[in-house]
């Protein structure tokens, strides 16, 4: 009985090991597969022409086209952020903010397709008051869908595909947020050490600064594995 008792103790001490390690040490293994940050100094830079949040611009990146400056959908929307021509030819030219940013007109060149994406998202955010999720929507699904929502004060009044954009790119920004803070340069994030986070509500206005540090592991930890159970419940069990 006591030789049963000991290995129990043994198998429960060694889980507890592989346990505590997966929490700790797998975050950064499953960032860098499934939330790659690439063109960080082109979102660095556009984020900062428009005054935009960062990481929920790597997040709208990862989300649109997986990072790959040769993406276009079956509509014809090009690039990493997916801008239509129409919309693209429509602003390129008179956003200001980035006549001294852009090298081209080129809507496949990586930093002109940032940032007239990064354009269209600033210019929603504003339109609907700081609404994260409302100007999310109209990026997606277009402003009439967006009045819908809030009108609603419900996602559930969207089509599927616009329903859960907003949550995927929140709880994908959450996780850029948490795991490359460190790589947001400039004026990210605006105050202080934390993380900055959430945001995104039916009148909501801009999100909070929360004090997490980032140099401590395992707040980053834990902050991860939020983002993470919130992306993949948006992608896989959201209805």
């Amino acid at each position: 009985m006591r030789r049963r008792v000991t290995q129990i103790i043994i198998v429960v001490l060694v889980l507890s090991v592989v346990g505590f390690g997966a929490y700790r040490f797998l975050p950064q293994i499953i960032a860098d597969e499934a939330y790659p940050l690439e063109y960080i100094g082109e979102i660095n830079q556009c984020a900062d022409a428009f005054g935009l949040d960062k990481p929920l611009l790597a997040a709208l990146i990862l989300k649109e086209s997986g990072y790959n400056p040769r993406a276009q959908s079956h509509a014809g929307a090009m690039g990493l952020t997916q801008v239509m021509p129409a919309t693209f030819r429509a602003n390129v030219g008179k956003m200001g903010e980035i006549q001294g940013i852009i090298e081209n007109q080129d809507p496949w060149d990586p930093k002109t397709n940032i940032c007239v994406g990064a354009g269209i998202l600033a210019g929603l955010m504003a339109k609907y008051g700081g609404d994260w999720t409302a100007a999310l929507i109209a990026y997606n699904g277009g402003d009439g869908a967006a009045r819908r929502y809030l009108a609603a004060k419900s996602t559930a009044v969207l089509v599927t595909e616009t329903r859960l954009y907003a949550p995927k790119i929140l709880a994908a920004r959450d996780v850029y947020a948490t795991m490359y803070a460190d790589r947001f340069t400039g004026s990210y994030p605006p105050t202080g050490g934390g993380i900055f986070l959430g945001g995104g509500t039916v009148g909501g206005g801009a999100p909070s600064l929360i004090s997490v540090p980032v140099s401590k592991p395992s707040e980053k930890a834990r902050e991860f594995w939020k983002g993470f159970a919130k992306d993949v419940f948006a992608r896989f069990f959201s209805t």
